[in-house]
């Protein structure tokens, strides 16, 4: 045969088979297997699928079949009643497969679907039964194309949306083959890309395993989830190993909260996801997040319920270079702690949470022990802690200008957490072995606190320091708008001069003592407290010995200031026999006030002084005066020359001398009220003030009897004696 004829013989040939495979087409009643496709779906997940519109079929080299307007409907008292809508369904069909009576659908083509999830409308049963629709036809599928997909996710509480703007399906060739998966689409703003492989579908609706292999990305973020679900038609039996990588944690957060921080470093989990118990857990979690200049955080265990966030078995490791860099992160105050270090074990119990073998370290500071936090009708925090060394300081963080004052005031600006106090209810026990206050170290300290219905109580305070013991209780009574503190310290045979020096001040050599203070206030902060505060204060030191030359170092001390200045032989001598010091004070409404109750005996001099402290405005008015032992006593004329003044604030003190006028006012602020000034009569009070052989006897007695002589003025008013 030659060529040429040949192509004839061929093209005839070919022809012939066109016009059958279009005539096996067209008799394909295609509109039949509407109805037909629906019972089916009907049958197999007891949901409605309607057709819009006709099924049309469209000729050429690759012929399709369209339908438009498709849906499956909702559930029962869904929010709407389709699950799914779809504008348009393109099925490109083979054709010889025509003639086995079989569709071949290349490629299933579907566009714009919307799809709601919502009340486990994902869960679909077999309502029916599949032998009331027969065709004679077999439908077979070789791909599936998604574009432009909505998916909406609703749980009652929230609803979130995801889109996809291309979804490729491909099944793998050979029985219980799986499916190969693409896409790429955008959620809550970021453009993503995910890729692998699925189960075979159709065996997992009848009962066997769904295996899942696959891996996403998003810019900064990469995911992986590699498992199986045995049972996919009510989503039981799930087994998966998670993984997640993301640059930033910031923008985890924002993704799965909405809420929008600031950089807080990398994110690096894996874990292993499933019911295997009953109920969804998490477990073999290992996990990193952070930057140690701000937080570092690690966590390894597991958690058995995650809906119910018990059986938690997790090791906890956390480090900070400085945790106040957090503060502008998170948009929330956060202490500038320094150098802190925290690992525990955290596991539930019957009642609620508990931080076991607790372990923290804050500057040179460190804390041991265990805490548990009870969920009741009351939340309830109990703890047992122990410490080698703790130092305040560690925890309060640097103050604002440095040396201890806060705009400008000494009493720190500290707001009491009523609603908390009124909220949780807590039972704290602490024992330091060492613990620091103001750079002044206290040993075997041991303390106590309770709090129950917003009364907290702390007793006792108790322990060691500078060779004597103390201690004290707190009271603070938050069920008012007006919480209410009552403070008692007791200090009994310290070595004040041991004290002085383990703070940093060498100025005293022996002068055992003791110190005893009473107060009561009430405010929403410490300020307010202090300003209406009522009780006293009482400090009195034995014999000691006053390092003359410490006063040119002391600095800003204040009352080395004062003590050098009113001692006319810290020039001459190196040191100066104490006898005996008093400062009694007494409050009421925030005014404290002394009356000859300050005091100090010396071998060369001894001290009187008078005055007030503001503690409402923190502002000072005292008077000190010398009496020098050679002399016959304090004339008006004479050494009441030396008479110092201290003014200003807690925060800055003025100290001035020789003030005329005023001297003779404020040695004694009773006798100075009860003359009415510089009168005669005056002046000869103020002389056998200073005259007085034991200043130290008259501090300690201070208000307890009234002057033989009469006018308490001023005092006598202000405490009612």
């Amino acid at each position: 045969m030659r060529m040429k004829t040949a192509i004839k013989a061929a093209a005839a040939a070919a022809a012939v088979v066109a016009v059958v495979m279009i005539a096996a087409s067209k008799s394909v009643d295609f509109e039949r297997y509407k109805g037909y496709l629906s019972e089916l779906v009907l049958a197999e997940t007891g949901r409605k699928l309607t057709f819009g519109g006709p099924v049309k079929l469209r000729l050429g080299l690759v012929p399709s079949l369209i339908a438009e307007k498709v849906s499956l409907s909702n559930v029962a008292g869904g929010s709407r009643p389709e699950m799914i809508t779809i504008e348009r369904v393109e099925a490109e069909v083979a054709l010889p497969a025509l003639l086995r009576k079989e569709i071949l659908i290349q490629r299933l083509i579907v566009s714009s679907p919307d799809i709601l999830l919502e009340k486990g409308n994902w869960r679909l049963a077999d309502h029916g039964d599949t032998g009331k629709a027969t065709t004679p036809t077999r439908f077979n599928l070789r791909e599936l194309k998604i574009k432009n997909a909505r998916i909406r996710w609703d749980d009652g509480d929230s609803t979130q949306q995801m889109g996809l703007h291309k979804l490729v399906v491909v099944p793998e060739q050979g029985a219980g083959g799986g499916l190969r998966v693409t896409a790429v689409g955008d959620a809550v703003g970021k453009y993503f890309e995910l890729s692998g492989t699925l189960g075979n579908l159709g065996l997992a609706l009848s009962g066997k395993p769904f295996p899942i292999s696959l891996k996403g990305s998003m810019p900064g973020t990469i995911v992986s989830v590699e498992g199986a679900v045995a049972s996919l038609s009510d989503l039981t039996g799930l087994d998966f190993k998670l993984g997640l990588q993301a640059d930033e944690l910031a923008e985890t957060v924002k993704l799965v909260s909405g809420h929008a921080l600031g950089s807080l470093g990398p994110l690096r989990l894996s874990a292993r996801l499933s019911d295997s118990g009953g109920a969804l857990g998490l477990g073999d979690v290992d996990a990193s997040a952070g930057r140690r200049d701000t937080l570092f955080v690690t966590v390894k265990g597991g958690i058995r319920d995650l809906r119910a966030m018990s059986g938690l078995e997790l090791l906890v490791q956390a480090e900070s270079e400085d945790l106040g860099r957090l503060s502008p992160i998170l948009g929330a105050s956060v202490p500038p702690l320094h150098a802190v270090k925290l690992a525990t074990a955290l596991h539930d119990g019957k009642d609620g949470w508990m931080a076991s073998d607790l372990k923290l370290h804050v500057g040179g500071s460190d804390l041991t022990g265990e805490a548990a936090l009870s969920q009741g009708k009351r939340a309830k925090l109990k703890a047992t802690l122990n410490a080698t060394r703790l130092d305040v300081a560690d925890f309060a963080g640097k103050a604002a200008n440095g040396n201890g004052a806060t705009g400008g005031r000494v009493l720190p600006d500290v707001v009491v957490p009523a609603q908390i106090l009124r909220d949780v209810d807590a039972d704290l026990s602490l024992r330091a072995d060492k613990l620091v206050m103001g750079g002044v170290p206290f040993s075997a300290v041991n303390a106590k606190a309770q709090l129950h219905q917003g009364v907290l109580s702390l007793d006792p305070v108790e322990g060691a320091a500078a060779g004597g013991r103390f201690d004290g209780s707190l009271s603070l009574d938050a069920r008012t708008d007006r919480p209410a503190a009552t403070l008692r310290l007791d200090a009994r045979d310290v070595d004040f001069g041991r004290l002085l020096r383990d703070g940093g001040l060498d100025l005293l050599q022996g002068g055992d003592g003791s110190l005893a203070v009473s107060l009561r206030g009430r405010g929403q902060d410490v300020r307010a407290m202090a300003a209406s505060a009522n009780g006293s204060v009482l400090l009195r030191l034995g014999g000691g010995e006053v390092r003359n030359r410490a006063f040119g170092w002391a600095g800003g001390d204040v009352v080395s200031q004062v003590l050098g200045v009113l001692n006319p032989l810290a020039q001459s001598r190196d040191t100066t026999k104490l006898s005996c010091a008093v400062a009694h004070l007494r409050l009421k409404d925030g005014m404290a006030a002394t009356d000859r109750g300050i005091a100090v005996q010396s071998d060369g001099v001894d001290v009187v002084g008078s005055g007030t402290v503001n503690l409402g405005d923190e502002s000072l008015d005292l008077g000190f005066t010398p009496r020098a032992k050679e002399g016959l006593g304090l004339s008006v004329g004479g050494q009441l020359a030396g008479f110092t003044r201290l003014r200003g604030t807690l925060a800055a003190p003025q100290l001035s001398v020789d003030e005329i006028g005023a001297a003779k006012t404020a040695l004694s602020v009773g006798a100075a009220a009860a003359t009415g000034g510089l009168s005669l009569l005056g002046e000869l009070l103020l002389d056998k003030v200073t005259a007085d052989a034991e200043p130290c006897r008259t501090a300690l007695a201070m208000g307890t009897a009234p002057s033989k002589k009469g006018g308490g003025g001023f005092f006598e008013g202000l405490f009612g004696r």
